[in-house]
């Protein structure tokens, strides 16, 4: 009969498995520090700052039916609130998801191979992007004919033409991505830049000077020089692509983190009166996209963003229920959430058409709908795939503490004694 401890009926050959278990754990985190430097920790502020990001949308989204740029899907009446939140954050919102990606993409590749972050991107965001091309994105062409064309047609039939019928195409009634453009630069990029992305893991790169607030704002000149290069509907891949291996590198090493957070007073200061100073620039001359602009509209980006970052590790690096819900929420509600604003606000600015009553009429229920929609989606197996989301985790068996025959250990005779020898 096994040896075994007094009182707590545990074998040698089940304590040995145990410390074999513990054993590979370790093992297994030697590895992971073997591929990037030390274990990886769960960046708590990063999932914050993109769950508020995503968040963000819905009162941008909807501030864009108010504000002075005539190019969206539902008009309402011009808002001076509604287009100062617009000019004001629209220059480092879309720009800090990159980022944010970049980050988190570091963290992926310390922990998985190159062909599996690659499927990962096939699985997470090209199957999504293209679901939501041809079943999320087409209502919002629909209500801006319905809008701005007066189509009086059904749904049926505005599809037929959609797919087939490009002869009349504009970016707002015709076949486009819509909001789904950051899903497919994300792709694209997270494909492109992987080559160097990974020589940074394997060659464990640290671009240390990122630390010192001088050379850290150095990259706003690089992404400055990117920012002429040709773009793709209104949109700059390259500069994209910037941001999300700037996230990369700042992601290497913990001092770099740390830095921002000590240094975040100092960007906040550069940031503050940069946007005040583009906010009077769009809202007086327009906004403004040559030499001398761009020389310094790209330092105040960067500075917000590593502002943000700072201020974002400094107070929300920390868990939270409901972040932790919407971490898993976030990107299906980013897939539906632009649809059910407009949705909404064709049928609000019906009856209301301005005023904070009619803002916080499309906002609200956009967002309780999409949250709605995403417990359907988690719970059905098909449409989990379409809107990127993992397979639920299925839960371990316990290990077994029980001698058995698979393990070399004969169980008892029947009638033999069970317990400890007297």
């Amino acid at each position: 009969m096994p040896d075994q401890r007094p009182g707590d009926g545990t074998s040698r050959r089940s304590r040995g498995r145990r410390r074999r278990h513990r054993g590979a754990g370790a093992a297994c985190r030697a590895r992971l520090a073997d591929r990037g430097g030390t274990e990886v920790k769960r960046k708590e502020y990063i999932d914050w700052l993109r769950n508020l990001a995503i968040l963000f949308l819905f009162p941008f989204h909807t501030a864009r039916i108010f504000n002075d740029d005539p190019e969206f899907y539902v008009k309402g009446p011009v808002s001076t609130l509604s287009s100062a939140l617009v000019n004001i954050s629209s220059f480092w919102f879309m720009p800090l998801l990159f980022l944010l990606a970049g980050m988190s993409s570091f963290y992926a590749l310390r922990k998985r191979s190159a062909g599996s972050y690659v499927k990962e991107r096939y699985l997470r965001l090209l199957i999504p992007f293209l679901f939501g091309c041809l079943v999320i994105v087409p209502p919002q062409a629909y209500y801006a004919m319905k809008f701005h064309h007066d189509y009086g047609g059904s749904y049926v039939d505005f599809l037929d033409t959609y797919f087939t019928d490009f002869s009349h195409w504009t970016v707002l009634t015709g076949i486009s991505p819509a909001h789904l453009w950051f899903i497919l630069f994300l792709f694209l990029i997270s494909l492109a830049v992987l080559p160097l992305m990974l020589t940074v893991v394997r060659n464990r790169y640290t671009p240390s000077w990122l630390d010192r607030p001088a050379l850290a704002l150095a990259p706003a000149a690089g992404l400055a020089l990117l920012s002429f290069l040709p773009e793709i509907g209104g949109e700059n891949i390259f500069v994209y692509a910037g941001y999300v291996l700037l996230g990369f590198l700042l992601a290497t090493s913990d001092s770099i983190t740390e830095a921002l957070e000590r240094n975040r007073r100092r960007y906040l200061c550069l940031a503050v009166p940069g946007a005040i100073g583009i906010l009077v620039e769009r809202f007086t001359i327009g906004s403004q996209d040559n030499l001398l602009f761009t020389a310094w509209h790209y330092p105040v980006y960067w500075a917000t963003l590593l502002a943000i970052l700072g201020y974002g590790k400094r107070y929300l690096d920390r868990r939270s229920a409901f972040m932790n819900y919407f971490s898993r929420a976030a990107f299906p509600v980013y897939i539906l959430h632009q649809t059910y604003v407009i949705v909404i606000a064709y049928y609000v600015l019906q009856v209301d058409a301005h005023g904070a009553v009619a803002f916080t009429a499309i906002m609200v229920p956009a967002f309780c709908l999409s949250i709605a929609t995403y417990e359907i989606v988690r719970r059905t197996p098909g449409l989990r795939v379409m809107f990127g989301l993992r397979a639920p985790r299925r839960p371990s068996p316990p290990l077994s503490t029980e001698p058995t025959e698979r393990h070399g250990t004969r169980p008892p005779r029947p009638g033999a004694a069970s317990g400890p020898r007297p």
